[in-house]
């Protein structure tokens, strides 16, 4: 017979009933007013929403406007609220794996500021005293976007535009950006057709050119020679107003004043990198931005310019050549042969040889490479980057070699068809890659020795200034000496007058090393970037994110590489 056990008293007694006239909390939602409950549910939903979407924007995602022109063209920038682009910063993964070369970085402003005139004011005067207090002028954490070129630990010069780094084996060589990269940052300086009666093509007494929409016909009798004339020039031009006039003496003289902006010779024209062609009405004629010899050209005002200490006069700013190009083309004829050369100066010549037989590549005449690939109807690319020479038919890279470095601003780059017989192209274009300047004022790349003069002889007249005027320039030599010395890596009262002002960084002599936990961020505009250039290194600690996309305005969404 089975045993039936006793039975156990429950362990959990029930818990007791509320006191009468005390509800629960249901019970007290419950005996609200309608209002009153559904007020309660959407404030709570609104707070839990707040509080998910803070945790978010600290330790994940942010977005950022992009108040200044110097990432242009990657980001456009703009004080104005979506005239610039609004960013989307991954801060979440970006702890982890830190910032690579060539990352899109947003970072804090290392140099102390306060709010002032205008938008920033220096935190510290002319005289040397701390002017910042927490409550009533409390410091200015401005966020920044620039791109990473240089890593902790590495050893660099800027020479030609490009970026030169030491090797393990003591050599320097240059710091190439990957596909995705170097394809998002070429900028198109030429399109044929984007601009109607634009031909910047000029050929001798044996050659000439024909245009029919689209298509471009070069013709060459006895070896003719077809010039590419619109000079390669660092300039870039955001699409939009300028004010143009004729060149002056002084116009590429970054130290003399600036002629005033209100004078009638300027005039108001509307121009883009590939538009740069306009007719100066005041004696009706033409001219081109890219010819800065004989056109000033200037901002209508510097609120949307990164460095406008250097003022707005694009002639002082970009009147540096540029040395890598890429030309690219269609075939749609082909008589005879026709040769398209990339000269740099007298000291190299690169020759793409096209035939119905094939092509050939020639170096200083040499031959780098040939083959039989058939021309007509294809897309060929020629191109001079990073001290390489690349040819490609249909995408498909056939050469890439490498070629010697040479300075472009004395062995200037040119441009040249030459042949016998004749060659159709449509859907020509010539971009050219990012670079970096060396001749912005305040920048360790160049000499500042008369600038430092001139603001050393104003602090010591302080009665011809006003004081926020003295502030300004006073922070300006401060930073001049500041960078210098954090390149020598030596403090500030121990430089001696040539180190105050030399160039630094410009060759394999004069390389600079970054410290351990610091980074050199430079901007993809470089004439008009106020960057590392001028206030030196950014510390890891003042990292914030990569940028992911432009989320705004709609008309520019996508990815940023």
């Amino acid at each position: 017979m089975p045993i039936i056990p006793p039975l156990m008293p429950d362990p959990t007694p029930p818990a007791p009933a509320p006191p009468t006239g005390q509800p629960t909390a249901a019970g007290y939602d419950a005996q609200l007013p309608g209002w009153q409950q559904r007020l309660n549910l959407t404030c709570e939903n609104w707070i839990f929403a707040f509080l998910v979407a803070m945790a978010i924007r600290h330790f994940a995602l942010e977005a950022f406007r992009i108040p200044t022109a110097s990432m242009e063209p990657m980001l456009y920038g703009d004080p104005a609220f979506l005239k610039g682009d609004n960013v989307l910063v991954d801060k979440l993964f970006f702890k982890i794996t830190g910032p690579k070369r060539w990352d899109v970085t947003v970072f804090q402003y290392p140099v102390p500021e306060i709010e002032g005139e205008g938008d920033a004011y220096p935190a510290i005067d002319f005289t040397g005293k701390r002017v910042d207090m927490v409550l009533l002028r409390p410091l200015m954490y401005r966020n920044f976007v620039k791109r990473t070129v240089i890593l902790p630990g590495e050893t660099f010069y800027i020479s030609g535009g490009d970026i030169y780094l030491k090797q393990a084996d003591g050599s320097f060589a240059v710091a190439r950006k990957p596909p995705a990269v170097q394809e998002a940052l070429w900028q198109e300086v030429y399109r044929h057709g984007a601009q109607s009666n634009y031909l910047p093509w000029q050929g001798d007494d044996a050659a000439s050119v024909a245009s029919d929409g689209d298509h471009l016909t070069y013709t060459f009798h006895n070896g003719g020679t077809m010039s590419f004339i619109q000079p390669l020039r660092n300039l870039y031009l955001k699409p939009g107003i300028f004010k143009v006039r004729p060149a002056l003496p002084d116009d590429d003289n970054p130290n003399a004043p600036e002629y005033p902006v209100s004078d009638n010779l300027y005039e108001n024209v509307d121009l883009s990198m590939t538009r740069p062609q306009f007719v100066y009405r005041p004696n009706g004629r033409t001219g081109n931005a890219w010819n800065m010899d004989q056109w000033a050209i200037r901002r209508l005002n510097s609120a949307e310019l990164d460095s406008g200490s250097n003022g707005v006069l694009l002639n002082r700013t970009m009147r540096e050549y540029i040395g890598d190009v890429r030309f690219r083309a269609t075939i749609t004829k082909l008589e005879g042969s026709a040769t398209l050369e990339i000269a740099q100066g007298g000291a190299h010549s690169y020759q793409l040889i096209l035939a119905a037989s094939g092509w050939s590549v020639i170096g200083d005449g040499k031959t780098l490479k040939s083959g039989n690939d058939p021309l007509i109807g294809q897309e060929i690319t020629f191109t001079h980057l990073d001290n390489q020479i690349i040819f490609a038919i249909a995408g498909v890279e056939l050469l890439r070699t490498d070629v010697a470095a040479v300075d472009p601003n004395i062995q200037r780059l040119a441009l040249r068809w030459h042949g016998a017989g004749s060659l159709t192209l449509s859907s020509i274009s010539l971009c050219r890659d990012v670079h970096y300047t060396s001749t912005m004022r305040g920048s360790f790349l160049c000499d500042d020795t008369q600038q430092v003069a001139q603001l050393d002889s104003r602090m010591r007249d302080p009665l011809n200034a006003s004081s926020s005027q003295l502030d300004r320039e006073a922070a300006m030599l401060r930073m001049i000496e500041s960078v210098h010395a954090q390149m020598l890596h030596i403090d500030v009262q121990d430089l001696s007058e040539k180190q105050r002002t030399q160039r630094l960084g410009y060759s394999p002599e004069t390389a600079i090393t970054a410290p351990q936990g610091a980074y050199l961020m430079l901007g993809d505009n470089s004439p008009q970037s106020l960057d590392s250039r001028c206030w030196g290194w950014v510390p890891a600690e003042n990292l914030r994110g990569r940028v992911l996309a432009v989320i705004l305005p709609p008309n520019r969404w996508r990815l940023v590489r």
